[in-house]
């Protein structure tokens, strides 16, 4: 994405999703963890998320904390979120599709 013109399409002050404006990539920084995605995965992620709940899908670390593990497309890479943290990301991408969304079809009237 180094050569990319990104377009900020939903930004507050942890969370940044960006799209290319030439090749459609998509970007989410959330706090120091950035991700990148194309159209299809953005998708996938986004329902990945939708579908999560914290009671369910936590896990009891070392340190004493339940987290939450999400999942990356690539099979090394996870990230480990807090309850406040994950459901934090979870509103800021469903926003982030919305405003996309939102954004898409403004274009095409």
């Amino acid at each position: 994405m180094s050569s990319c013109r990104t377009e900020i399409i939903y930004q507050n002050e942890e969370f940044v999703f960006t799209k290319c404006t030439d090749c459609g990539r998509m970007g989410l920084m959330y706090k120091q963890a950035m991700i990148s995605f194309d159209e299809l995965n953005f998708n996938a992620f986004c329902r990945y998320m939708e579908r999560m709940e914290f009671d369910y899908e936590k896990y009891s670390f070392f340190d004493g904390h339940d987290r939450v593990v999400i999942e990356t497309y690539h099979p090394d890479v996870q990230f480990t979120l807090l309850e406040e943290e994950f459901y934090r990301l979870k509103a800021n991408v469903i926003e982030a599709n919305a405003q996309l969304k939102l954004l898409e079809l403004i274009r095409r009237m």
